[in-house]
């Protein structure tokens, strides 16, 4: 079960970067919050600790979502503006 969710976390970052495009400070700035929440200390996260399994698995499939989202931007290849051409994929984030 804990597979299939994490496995849904990571379809989801993808999916996402697949069909949207962001600013690149969106992804240096996911990386960095996935790195904060995987290198903290259990008792600085605000989750109650009593969650037990539970809080693993959601702080395990945030860290995922936001590193593979992170990472995979320059891998797709529009991240930089190269790929697929104008018009194709809808834009979020930008003014």
């Amino acid at each position: 079960m804990v597979f299939l969710l994490y496995g849904l976390a990571v379809l989801a970052a993808l999916l996402l970067l697949f069909f949207y495009r962001a600013h690149w400070y969106w992804h240096v700035l996911s990386v960095a919050i996935a790195l904060a929440i995987g290198l903290a200390p259990p008792n600085w996260i605000p989750m109650p600790a009593a969650w037990g399994m539970t809080r693993d698995v959601v702080l395990g499939c945030v860290f995922l979502f936001l590193t593979i989202w992170g990472v995979g931007a320059p891998l797709f290849g529009w991240a930089k503006g190269h790929g697929a051409g104008p018009g194709t994929h809808k834009t979020i984030w930008h003014s």
